[in-house]
């Protein structure tokens, strides 16, 4: 059977966190050229290179929410620094960081349709 090292793994992690990137950025090409013509390929892979280590630091670790904050700091530009958002990642609970997440990215919905459906 193949085996992996520890390390091998924690590079092929690093491969597929960089994949997801690139795949954001051809996604952001097509979806928001002005976006994209502003801050170029550089730019962009270090504009989500830093959501993904805020996202760390403040502890998720799933793959598919850190794609989500990702995407959520293209769509709301330095949400991540809200001292309000930092406080809701950092409290003092038994939910998980992911589920933190989640649940602020749902009252953030509730709050959107409430201020755009009337």
């Amino acid at each position: 059977m193949f085996e992996l090292s520890s390390e091998q793994v924690a590079q092929l992690d690093e491969v597929r966190s960089d994949e997801t990137i690139e795949r954001l950025l051809l996604e952001l090409r097509t979806q928001d050229p002005a976006w994209y013509d502003r801050l170029g390929l550089t730019g962009g892979i270090n504009y989500l290179a830093g959501y993904r280590r805020h996202a760390i630091e403040l502890g998720l670790t799933d793959p598919e929410v850190i794609e989500d904050f990702m995407r959520y700091g293209l769509m709301f530009p330095n949400f991540d620094q809200d001292k309000e958002f930092v406080s809701w990642m950092k409290r003092a609970v038994a939910d998980s960081p992911e589920q933190r997440f989640r649940d602020y990215q749902h009252v953030m919905e509730f709050v959107w349709k409430l201020r755009n459906t009337q």
